[in-house]
């Protein structure tokens, strides 16, 4: 049983590295599957056998940070948006405990290792694709990488994520490199591997890469050399001069190789202009609304909006992420779940430096080697933290399932490094291994539910949008229909619907628009029940109210549509609008002129106020030359 479990979550940690890279959760639900099914045979099983005692700071930590997590989650303002924190929540856990605990065993680490190796391979693949000239390439038929040319991707939609992948991965490999076991041709390929990962980082053009690989050098390096210092201190001095010369010469090398890419990224987006300052000034604010609790999971996609800076560039779109983790954090769970993150960093970094002591004051001196497969993946985890937790300072790459799980993993490590010596076992606390069993249950089975009600509705949801790219409305229609019987909680679905219904409104079919419209009506209404804190949910509902004659009732939405994106063009040009159509052209003038001192502008190829404003002076003169 334990080993079905280790091979379900192999697997579904394979599929997610290569299909679960981008926030949404669309690509995720077979992973998700997978990871459910590990953790639920292994639930089933109950004693899970450990090769060394795990840290029980290290579980209650955890413990407490997930639990939080699902409670915010749970009642969040906007369920629809708190799932895909629980779902990724909830996967990291059983990857977490299972790390911990049936894969403690320095053999099926190795496995862990050369699989996300093959992960990086593969994304070191589809970038020399990327690099080629095929910028928009993806790795699922039909759909196409939305980030812009001169940043490779690998498999993730975003450079950045990429790029923190590889600082992650390249530090665990580095690790085993140094110290662990294994012939010279794996050696040399790991290398090979290294070199390839720096590579990569510098092809993503992610300013944050960069800091990451420089945080995570530095941990490494320091530690070796503390462990160095302790073992061989006949060699520090040769070692730690020879060391700064290599990375003299590496980083000459490296600036070179990558000068002119860095450049043009800078000339392109430089950090003078970096809109990050912006956005964290949005969710500070957001934090001080609530700042002990937080406003709930995944609730800074409406906070950007209503709370957007006013430094942020008219034309620059809506950021949804706060873009540090740490920030993004006191916004949604409050100064509660940044303490209890920040917890649990620290149990897991202090499990890992106990373990680098105990293998300096007592197993060296029985081995004579300093080496061996759990010190090198513990260096390597204990780094690779480093390396993502300052990356984290400047992106959100633990929103995407691919890199969130690959944190669970190298947390995993530390939570478990391998320490054998029953003398010196952790402490133990009671209630600690309980309670995380028994998490792995709940999540596991709720992790089941949750691909069971929601995966179908995201997969007809996708295929209407391939649908509607091309041009097939009919087949759009059905595939919304059947996403709304699949997932009749997901207020995304109910929009698109009504979306999809007002383009099918025919003004020569008088009884069949009305039809369409009131049809239309209640898809938009569900969506804003489901979903009352989009804004755009409120606009199309506003727009079918003033076609069939609600004109209360719209007005009523555009109002909830300006408090909640006040700086907005939008809900601005849409209270022109409904005006305009009543024939209050007063109304409607200071409407189209208050859009014109608008924060946020509407996309180029939309609708503009100076579009409908020309309209507007055109009836009104058309009105006076009717006149008598």
């Amino acid at each position: 049983m334990q080993s079905l479990s280790v091979i379900l979550m192999c697997l579904g940690l394979v599929l997610s590295w290569v299909l679960a890279t981008e926030t949404r959760p669309l690509f995720f639900w077979p992973g998700a599957l997978l990871l459910g099914l590990a953790g639920a045979v292994a639930a089933l099983r109950w004693r899970l056998r450990v090769m060394f005692a795990p840290s029980d700071a290290c579980l209650l930590a955890s413990s407490l940070l997930t639990v939080h997590v699902m409670v915010r989650a749970w009642l969040s303002p906007v369920p629809a948006w708190a799932l895909e924190d629980m779902v990724i929540a909830a996967s990291c856990w059983v990857v977490y405990l299972l790390v911990v605990t049936a894969c403690s065993h320095p053999q099926r680490r190795a496995w862990l290792l050369v699989l996300l190796l093959a992960a990086a391979a593969g994304n070191l693949a589809v970038g020399f694709v990327h690099f080629s000239g095929r910028w928009d390439f993806h790795v699922v038929p039909e759909f196409a990488r939305a980030a812009g040319a001169g940043r490779i991707g690998g498999f993730f939609a975003n450079p950045n994520h990429l790029g923190a992948f590889f600082s992650m991965t390249l530090f665990l490999c580095a690790g085993w490199l140094c110290y662990g076991r294994g012939g010279a041709l794996l050696k040399a390929l790991a290398g090979f591997l290294i070199v390839a990962m720096a590579a990569g980082c510098a092809l993503t053009l992610s300013r944050g890469a960069l800091i990451s690989l420089a945080a995570g050098g530095a941990v490494f390096a320091v530690l070796s050399l503390l462990m160095v210092w302790r073992a061989r201190p006949q060699v520090f001095w040769p070692l730690l001069g020879g060391g700064l010369l290599a990375v003299m010469a590496a980083g000459v090398v490296f600036w070179k190789v990558n000068e002119e890419q860095m450049l043009t990224r800078e000339l392109r987006s430089p950090v003078s202009g970096d809109v990050r300052l912006a956005v964290w000034k949005s969710a500070l604010a957001q934090h001080d609304e609530a700042p002990w609790l937080g406003a709930g999971a995944r609730m800074f996609y409406e906070g950007s909006i209503r709370l957007r800076a006013p430094e942020l560039p008219v034309t620059a779109a809506d950021p949804l992420f706060a873009h540090n983790e740490y920030l993004q954090m006191l916004a949604d769970y409050g100064w509660a779940g940044l303490a209890l993150a920040l917890l649990m960093l620290a149990a897991h970094a202090w499990s890992g430096l106990s373990f680098l002591r105990w293998f300096i004051r007592h197993r060296y001196p029985v081995t004579g080697r300093l080496a061996g497969n759990s010190l090198g993946l513990a260096v390597g985890s204990l780094a690779a933290l480093a390396a993502t937790a300052a990356h984290a300072a400047v992106e959100f790459h633990f929103h995407v399932p691919a890199t969130a799980l690959t944190g669970a993993l190298l947390l995993g490590i530390l939570a478990n490094p391998g320490l054998d010596d029953p003398k010196r076992a952790p402490v133990r606390l009671p209630g600690a291994r309980f309670a995380a069993k028994a998490l792995l249950a709940v999540f596991s089975f709720g992790l089941l539910a949750c691909v069971w009600t929601q995966a179908r509705g995201d997969y007809f949801l996708a295929r209407a949008a391939v649908a509607q790219v091309r041009g097939d409305r009919a087949e759009r229609l059905q595939m919304l229909a059947r996403a709304a019987a699949a997932s009749p909680g997901n207020p995304e679905v109910h929009y698109q619907r009504g979306l999809a219904l007002l383009e099918k409104v025919d003004a020569d079919k008088r009884d069949a628009a009305q039809a369409d419209l009131e049809a239309a009506a209640a898809a938009l209404a569900e969506a804003v029940a489901l979903n009352p804190a989009r804004y755009l949910h409120h606009l199309a509902l506003a727009d079918v109210c003033d076609a069939l004659g609600r004109h209360d009732e719209a007005f009523g939405h555009v109002r909830s549509a300006l408090a909640l994106a006040p700086v907005h063009e939008e809900p601005r040009l849409a209270l022109g609008i409904h005006w305009h159509r009543l024939g209050d052209f007063a109304r409607a003038e200071r409407a189209y002129l208050w859009a014109s001192e608008a924060g946020a502008w509407n996309d180029e190829e939309t609708a503009r106020w100076p579009d409908n404003y020309r309209l507007l002076l055109q009836h009104a003169a058309l009105m006076r030359r009717q006149s008598p």
